[in-house]
Order: C-alpha cells, then sequence, then structure tokens
C-alpha cells in the first residue's frame, strides 16, 4: 500500500489533494519524492511567511523543545511574554490572548465582545459580520461567515450572527441596533475572493461603531503579519479597532493564533473566563518570536510592498480574454476569471510546477512566502499566463 492509498483508507479526508508528496522545502521552493521543484504561491494557505527552513525560525524551536515543548498555561512562559510584547509594539492593542487557530481567536473575540454587551451595554450579544467574509470552520465561526455554502448542513446556526454587505457603510448602519456588540470585518476579504474596500471604508465604520457604542473588530489572520506590506492590512487606514485577530503564520508555521485588545477590554476577561489547553504552546511562540521579528522590520515590509506591485502589475500585463480583473494589497493578490474555471487554472498551473490556489469558482488567490524573489514572482506570472493560454480554445 503505498501513502495515497493509505491516506484515503485510514484519514476522514476532506481536502481534494494534489497529486504530489513533497520531500523538502526551501525558501519558496518546494521539492516532491521524484524531484520535482515547485514554486509556492500558496505558502501552506497564507501561513509559511518566511518560505521554508528558515535558519532562525529552524533555531529557535529546535532550541526550545531541547528545553521542553510543552507546560501547562498555569506557569509562565518566556516566549508567550516576548512574542505578545512584540505583537502589541507592532499592532497598538494593550493584551494579548492566545490560541491555536484562526477560528479560535474569533471565538474568544465573540466571548470578549458578548461579555462585554452583557457588562457595558445591558446585554448586547449580536455581532454584525459581513457578506462573503470568512472566519472560521468552527460553529460560531461559521455563523459569523458570510457564505450560506457554510452553513446548508449546519442549522440551527447559533443566534446573533448578522450580515451586512461588504464595503457599504449605509448596510452595516441598517443592521446595528441595540442589541449589537461589534462589528467584525476583514480589511481584505481573502477567501471570500480577495475583495478589496474602498480606501475609507474601515475609517467610516470605526466612527460608525462609535456613535452606535459598538466594538470594531478587525479579523487580521490572514491579511495580517506583513502580508499587505503593513504589520497589519488595517494600518494603512489609521484605523484602531478594539479587537484584532491574528494567526496563520504567527507561528512561524507551528499552531498559533491570537487576539489583541484594547485599552478598554483589557479587563473584561478575568481569571476562568476563557482558556486553553495548547494555546501559546513554548515552541510555536519561540518560533513566532523569531519569525515575527524578522518580519516586522520595515526592510521586510517594503519588499512585500515593492513585490506586492511587481506580482500585480505583472499579472495585469497578461493579455487573455479569460481574465477579469488583477487585484490586490501587498502580496494577497486574486486574479479574477471571466468564467468559472479558477480550479482548472490551478491545475494547470500546478502541472507546470507552480502552486496557486482556487478560492472561488472565478477567483485565483495568490498568497506566496513574504520572502519569495522577483525571479520567482516573474516565472509564476509566465507560468499563468501559458496556463491561460492554452484554456483559452
Amino acid at each position: 500500500m503505498n501513502l495515497k492509498e493509505a491516506d484515503k483508507m485510514y484519514i476522514g479526508n476532506t481536502f481534494r489533494r494534489y497529486d504530489a508528496v513533497f520531500k523538502k522545502g526551501n525558501g519558496a521552493y518546494l521539492t516532491d519524492v521524484k524531484g520535482r521543484k515547485y514554486i509556492d504561491m500558496l505558502a501552506g494557505v497564507a501561513v509559511n511567511l518566511l518560505g521554508y527552513n528558515d535558519a532562525d525560525v529552524n533555531r529557535a524551536a529546535i532550541g526550545q523543545i531541547k528545553k521542553y515543548i510543552h507546560t501547562s498555561n498555569l506557569f509562565y512562559s518566556p516566549y508567550q511574554v516576548k512574542l505578545a510584547e512584540l505583537i502589541l509594539r507592532n499592532t497598538g492593542g494593550s493584551k494579548v490572548y492566545f490560541a491555536n487557530t484562526g477560528a479560535e481567536a474569533s471565538e474568544i473575540a465573540f466571548k470578549i465582545a458578548r461579555k462585554w454587551g452583557i457588562l457595558h451595554k445591558r446585554g448586547a450579544y449580536k455581532v454584525v459580520s459581513m457578506y462573503n467574509s470568512f472566519h472560521g470552520r468552527t460553529i460560531a465561526a461559521l455563523a459569523a461567515t458570510g457564505q450560506k455554502k457554510f452553513h446548508k448542513y449546519l442549522k440551527p446556526l447559533p443566534p446573533g450572527f448578522i450580515h451586512a454587505r461588504f464595503n457599504d457603510i449605509k448596510d452595516a448602519a441598517a443592521k446595528i441596533d441595540s442589541k449589537t456588540a461589534a462589528v467584525f470585518v476583514e480589511p481584505v476579504q481573502a477567501e471570500g475572493g480577495v475583495n478589496i474596500p474602498e480606501k475609507n471604508y474601515l475609517e467610516k465604520l470605526k466612527a460608525l461603531c462609535a456613535r452606535k457604542n459598538v466594538l470594531l473588530m478587525i479579523d487580521e489572520v490572514q491579511t495580517g503579519l506583513g502580508r499587505t506590506g503593513r504589520f497589519l492590512a488595517s494600518a494603512y487606514s489609521g484605523v484602531k479597532p478594539d479587537i484584532i485577530t491574528l494567526g496563520k503564520g504567527l507561528g512561524g508555521g507551528f499552531p498559533l493564533s491570537a487576539v489583541v485588545v484594547s485599552k478598554r477590554l483589557e479587563k473584561v476577561f478575568t481569571y476562568g473566563d476563557h482558556g486553553t489547553t495548547m494555546g501559546g504552546n513554548h515552541v510555536a511562540c519561540a518560533a513566532g518570536y523569531a519569525a515575527m521579528k524578522k518580519i516586522s522590520t520595515e526592510k521586510m515590509l517594503k519588499s512585500v510592498r515593492e513585490k506586492g506591485r511587481m506580482l500585480l502589475g505583472g499579472l495585469k500585463n497578461i493579455k487573455s480574454p479569460l481574465i477579469k480583473e488583477a487585484r490586490g494589497m501587498g502580496m494577497i493578490v486574486g486574479l479574477e476569471l471571466s468564467k468559472p474555471l479558477a480550479g482548472a487554472l490551478a491545475a494547470e498551473a500546478f502541472k507546470k510546477r507552480l502552486i496557486i490556489n482556487a478560492c472561488r469558482e472565478n477567483v485565483i488567490r495568490i498568497v506566496p512566502p513574504l520572502i519569495i524573489g522577483k525571479k520567482e514572482i516573474g516565472r509564476a506570472v509566465k507560468i499563468i499566463e501559458e496556463a491561460l493560454k492554452g484554456m483559452e480554445g
């Protein structure tokens, strides 16, 4: 029995796996067991911000593993403190709560918002999130996710989650009432199709929340940590939210997420209000601290902005009737097609040793490692162009 057969027999698989088994990764490349090298423009779904085999991340993780891998959160953790301080320095927040996944971070945010609503707004509990959003696959996170395809077999969903149109302040205002505790929004809707709002959207949303006495929670799980060329995508607007959720690459490739709260919320949770066995694991925090030290530098962020412009410009220069629009912010880029062929394009690109992803039937998502080189970007654009040309007939 080979690996693929064993996988099918033993694993309850909810993923359509590509026909490849990788043996190693280095930088922006993955190499399969047959020795074929692939340019990875998906980065483990926006996780491997520093690519594969970063020396500093490896050194930090191995060093902590040699000491101990896990103790409970009843004990102090030096790397939790170091990473939390770095996060707060780069976000302007007041306190950090660690977890393992972006979905868990969403759940923590909901709990904080609802307790705040009980304490300070006469039991307000509703959360307004956006259509086409994505906030995770736990049950409340999916209730907040504004995509019906995720809800079909999960009803009744938890009550209190309302959806408004993205990039539409009037609709958001119409959905807020006296029982609304928070508004939850992504600066760029990643899973929803790499949808980018108008420049002052978050500013208007923050002002709306202030008028209505509602918390503003921003989901930076996929857009944060340098992905857009700033430590937070919301930093472009200058908005300081009440809650920020972080995840994906926070642990340097290890499972790690965080919820950052503002000064007004730092005392909402008290002892016993929340807990996690594995959240803030020592190895994940050690690796994450090493990664974040590199990612948070202006040199790194500037390079992301430059390479993001190169990537987006290259895609915009492709002449194909199958392309409707190329859009992006730093190195989160969407290629919208005129037909529902995104999956087919991703499959053709994979045959040519390029890893990209269809986040919607007609949208390709490109989220490469932040350290990817200009040569690899140029080659990736060329492969996409060749794949599209082969599909035009």
